[in-house]
């Protein structure tokens, strides 16, 4: 079975150039173009993965992908923008995002980086449960629950905060966990890692200005104490 992709992208040149080039990596696509479209689509089409510009009429990008998470949709989200400052970078992992793309961008590129999520939300489980502080991570549902409540996490930071549970005590480096959770091929810097830490540490830490669990290693990375 085809694997099924949700282009959401205002520009129409460019959205039919995608979904022509994903059709022929034997894509199922699926395209909108506005913000509305999109999660009504995302509702009735049920994709794998979705390619969402930020800067779309009706809604923006950053609403569309916060109302998927609100939606309990764990679908990876791959953000295309030709927003360049570092905070639309941020702000997009921190309503949902799993991975962001400046524009212009090369096919191939884009592609690895579609493999790499969709090979992520597949994976299989490692362990039955992972229990710190108030939080119950449960390996197989891939969900995260904390003070008995479910707490939304996109593909991405499950992976970093399953990665990061599973070898606690140990000190890992930003390359490591790029290498482990991103992927190899992934062309990110160190930076992202420590955008994707403070995002989660605002879903698992009772204080964010001193974590308990996911802790910085100055110079080198982090370390996760249950």
């Amino acid at each position: 079975m085809k694997l099924r992709v949700l282009i959401v992208e205002d520009n129409v040149a460019l959205r039919t150039g995608l979904e022509l080039e994903l059709r022929k990596r034997e894509y199922e696509v699926v395209g909108a173009g506005d913000g509305a479209t999109a999660l009504r689509l995302a509702r009735e089409a049920k994709p794998d993965l979705v390619l969402l510009d930020l800067m779309l009429p009706r809604l923006n990008g950053y609403d569309v992908c916060r109302r998927l998470r609100e939606l309990n949709m764990n679908v990876p989200i791959l953000i295309l923008t030709a927003r360049t400052a570092d905070e639309d970078e941020l702000l997009s992992f921190q309503v949902g995002a799993d991975d962001f793309v400046r524009k212009p961008f090369k096919v191939d590129t884009l592609a690895a980086r579609m493999q790499a999520l969709l090979h992520r939300a597949s994976a299989a489980p490692a362990a039955p449960q992972v229990a710190f502080g108030d939080c119950v991570i449960d390996v197989q549902a891939k969900t995260l629950r904390r003070g008995g409540e479910p707490v939304p996490l996109t593909p991405r930071e499950y992976g970093l905060l399953e990665y990061m549970t599973l070898n606690a005590g140990r000190v890992l480096s930003r390359e490591q966990i790029l290498d482990r959770v991103w992927g190899l091929d992934y062309e990110g810097t160190d930076r992202t890692v420590d955008r994707f830490v403070t995002v989660l540490r605002q879903k698992i830490e009772k204080d964010t200005r001193r974590p308990a669990h996911l802790l910085t290693v100055r110079t080198f990375g982090y370390k996760f104490e249950p």
